[in-house]
């Protein structure tokens, strides 16, 4: 606290403060860069979903269309769906500029993610303090079960869409009910760029405007209905005009038939409403590994905070909403991929330093010495809470980071890169190769034939709900056999390709980790 009677010592104080302030943000920005940039080719390693993405801004380069590819032509939907033009044309840009290469697109990624975690301290500091806003960014890059740095180190849809969502309530948030109509139209817009971003979060932040919009017009009635309105009329706007470019203009299909497989394409995993997966997402989300068992109590605070009618407390309330809203839709109707609670995850250190900030007096360290110096007999109950909730943040803060480091400095064998050398030295490049792992469709420039998106649908059925064998609805024609097959962790996984079948008709040829090429006999 400032000194209340010498001008002169508040000066000081001030001025150890900014220090202090600057001095936190030179640190995140230094940690930043390199949780960001080290090993970047190597950590994580190339895989299933990144590879699908990056067919995209690949063939844009190579063929001008916006689609996915395979040995038989171009395939509209797939990628196209999941992650939106947000990411796939600046990578596409890029590569015109750069080439194609695995380092150019995660670099793209790569600034998402250092703007997302910046992003994360500003709107905290807005709500709160620098101290609070520090807290929160920390928190964001080193929790494992958010898993921001690795997310944000691949091409993935969901770090630059949380970039655009806090950007976008940032900026609503910082004046509320003071905002003009442009400023509200450019939060609109954030959030629409968010839904596009990735499809996904399109669940999660059109029923949670619709909900923030409903509790000011009957509960707090504290703020202009244009705070709502004029957002989220926007950002639905956009969104659905993304869907409609989708079904009505990219492929070659009528209408009716793009949206047949934008149906196709896009079920599966999101509305499951099975009783064992629910006790097994409640049980992901209350492990140690998300805020040292934080979250709960954390959640609960949440909804005391929502509590009051006031209006700084509906600020706190609508970020609540948007992560309780994805919380509870991940636990009662996913099939529990902890990727599909990231939206709420990586909301929820705001919470997190905003509870901490008030459990501990504004993080006053101070607490801690006075509690070890104080005489048993003169210690306080506050104090007590104090110095536990210290030390629990810090061991939120610290423990983590000796595994994070590790994963970045010491990845794993890249299997997927050293597999791609030996295709391009080894194998013509106009031979077919049938595969299910799309990430060797980017690293080399083979023909390859990957099995149609809808089969997707029945892999996840059988690796997580123990339906059929995926080999039951996917065969290759007898006649027709390709003269290559490359195995991996995806067909491996979802069982595409039956092992009898595998035994009679091909021979192993190299391996590489878990991938290993095949010929025909």
């Amino acid at each position: 606290m400032l000194s209340e009677n010498n001008p002169e010592n508040i000066r000081v104080e001030l001025a150890i403060q900014n220090w202090w302030i600057r001095i936190g943000v030179g640190v995140l920005i230094c940690s930043a860069l390199f949780v960001a940039l080290y090993n970047l080719t190597n950590y994580p390693t190339p895989w299933f979903d990144e590879g699908s993405h990056l067919h995209v801004p690949k063939t844009i380069v190579n063929y001008g269309v916006y689609a996915d590819h395979s040995s038989e032509g171009f395939r509209y939907y797939g990628p196209t769906l999941s992650v939106g033009p947000t990411v796939m044309l600046p990578i596409a840009a890029i590569f015109r500029i750069f080439g194609i290469g695995l380092l150019q697109a995660r670099l793209v990624i790569v600034a998402y993610l250092i703007a997302t975690i910046f992003a994360c301290y500003w709107i905290t500091r807005q709500l709160g303090s620098w101290k609070m806003g520090l807290v929160a960014a920390c928190l964001l890059v080193v929790t494992p079960r958010i898993a921001i740095v690795e997310y944000g180190r691949e091409v993935l849809g969901e770090v630059p869409g949380i970039f655009y969502l806090l950007v976008g309530l940032g900026l609503w948030l910082s004046t509320w009910d003071r905002s003009n109509w442009k400023r509200l139209s450019a939060v609109g817009l954030l959030l629409g760029l968010s839904m596009i971003t990735k499809s996904q979060y399109l669940l999660i932040i059109v029923p949670s405007l619709g909900l923030a919009w409903f509790l000011n017009l009957v509960y707090y009635r504290s703020a202009p209905q244009r705070t709502f309105m004029i957002p989220g009329i926007i950002a639905v706007t956009c969104a659905m005009l993304w869907q409609v470019y989708l079904i009505l203009y990219l492929g070659p299909g009528t209408a009716a038939g793009n949206l047949a497989l934008v149906r196709e394409a896009s079920a599966g995993a999101a509305f499951i409403f099975s009783r064992t997966l629910m006790l097994q997402n409640v049980d992901t989300l209350l492990t140690s590994r998300i805020y040292l068992g934080a979250l709960a109590p954390t959640l609960i605070y949440g909804f005391w905070l929502s509590f009051p009618r006031r209006r700084e407390n509906q600020r706190w309330n609508v970020i609540y909403i948007i992560t309780v809203l994805n919380l509870l839709w991940y636990v009662v109707a996913s099939i529990g991929w902890i990727r599909y609670a990231f939206l709420g995850l990586a909301l929820t250190p705001i919470l997190v330093a905003k509870f901490f900030d008030d459990l501990t007096d504004h993080f006053q360290i101070s607490t801690i010495t006075q509690f070890f110096t104080t005489k048993y007999q003169a210690l306080r109950a506050g104090d007590l809470v104090r110095t536990t909730a210290l030390v629990w943040l810090a061991g939120m803060l610290i423990l983590p980071v000796g595994s994070l480091l590790k994963d970045i400095v010491h990845p794993p064998f890249n299997a997927a890169v050293a597999m791609a050398a030996y295709l391009d030295q080894h194998v013509p490049h106009n031979a077919l190769i049938e595969t299910w792992e799309p990430e060797m469709g980017f690293l080399t420039d083979h023909n390859y034939h990957f099995p149609p998106p809808e089969t997707l649908i029945k892999a996840v059925d059988y690796a997580w709900l123990h339906g059929p064998p995926t080999s039951d609805f996917y065969e290759l024609s007898p006649e027709n056999l390709p003269p290559y097959i490359l195995l991996g962790n995806a067909s491996r996984f979802y069982g595409l390709y039956s092992e009898q079948f595998i035994t009679d008709k091909y021979q192993p040829v190299t391996s590489s980790g878990n991938y290993e090429l095949l010929t025909l006999r």
